[in-house]
């Protein structure tokens, strides 16, 4: 299957892991164009990983993939089908002078982004599926997974984990909770990562991030900008269990209450969730590998491929 794939040079979660299932899945017939160097050196959010599990999420390009005449191949078919995060459409625009058969837009921004109706398929980040859109959140690298488990072993230290930005609205709100009923929390805010100031203060790298969540016995997913998080996903292959806040999205295969994971509304259904786990209520154990087996069959960037193809295949025969 020949897949072509505009891309946008600036990180973006959900087409670079959308991408990154695909060329798992059918290796070099998926052609990223432009080339999108930064997930070859290892940049998922706008920084370098650090740390000695430091990876690229792809093998490097050596000449494999062919990107030559690729104005000329989309007008001749070559492609089973054209994906273009809508970051990209401006390049996409360059090179066709119609819209091209099987194409699909994704929108993985945190705020869903005006399409109009047009002969082509959209997925979308933030949706409940209403919209008619296909929804399409995030998943996690198996990369990232391995990386994760690597601290499976840290010893817990922490009664309940949650480290990232959290200086005004619902986050802080719960987060101020939490922090006045567990004194042994890890709780470690930061300000909004920017151009100007890609790594904020007290902001860890990710090998030392993995490293201390892994010391918490529950992992705490809150919404950011959008509902669905990297977070989330990475909470998720966390030896410990996962409590999230209650998302308004389709999730396909979604993980289930109390099997897999907790949810809550409200910091005080968040405090008695809490409370639950931690005074052993709950087969803590039982959940945490139930969780990571879901993952692991469901919501790798290879079984979200497969659940996008499958839409298309309906869609466009």
């Amino acid at each position: 299957m020949n897949i072509l794939f505009f891309t946008h040079p600036f990180p973006n979660y959900v087409p670079d892991f959308l991408l990154h299932g695909l060329r798992k899945l059918f290796g070099p017939s998926v052609v990223d164009y432009p080339k999108k160097d930064c997930i070859y050196e290892g940049i998922l959010d706008g920084a370098p990983q650090d740390g000695p599990n430091r990876f690229s999420l792809f093998a490097p390009d050596n000449g494999q993939i062919d990107r030559d005449d690729i104005r000329g191949k989309i007008h001749a078919g070559y492609f089973h089908y054209i994906i273009c995060d809508v970051r990209a459409i401006d390049i996409l625009k360059r090179q066709v002078l119609q819209w091209p058969s099987g194409l699909v837009l994704v929108d993985g921004e945190d705020i869903p982004v005006r399409i109009p109706p047009g002969p082509y398929a959209v997925c979308r980040r933030e949706t409940d599926g209403s919209d008619f859109s296909i929804p399409l959140p995030m998943a996690l690298p198996e990369e990232l997974f391995h990386w994760i488990t690597t601290f499976d072993h840290e010893q817990k230290a922490y009664s309940i984990g949650f480290l990232g930005v959290a200086s005004h609205g619902e986050r802080k709100a719960v987060v101020e909770a939490i922090a006045g009923r567990y004194p042994d929390a890890l709780l470690n805010t930061t300000a909004i990562p920017s151009q100007d100031n890609p790594v904020p203060s007290g902001r860890l790298g990710r090998d030392d991030y993995y490293r201390k969540i892994q010391q918490c016995r529950v992992v705490l997913s809150l919404r950011g900008l959008g509902y669905d998080t990297l977070r989330f996903w990475e909470d998720a292959a966390c030896n410990a269990v996962h409590v999230s806040q209650d998302m308004p999205l389709y999730i396909p295969n979604d993980f289930v209450r109390e099997e897999h994971i907790f949810r809550f509304s409200s910091p005080s259904q968040l405090i008695r969730t809490i409370d639950t786990v931690l005074d052993g209520r709950v087969n803590r154990e039982a959940i945490i590998q139930k969780a990571r087996r879901h993952l692991l069959s469901h919501h790798l960037t290879t079984s979200r491929a497969k659940y996008l193809l499958q839409k298309l295949r309906t869609l466009f025969g």
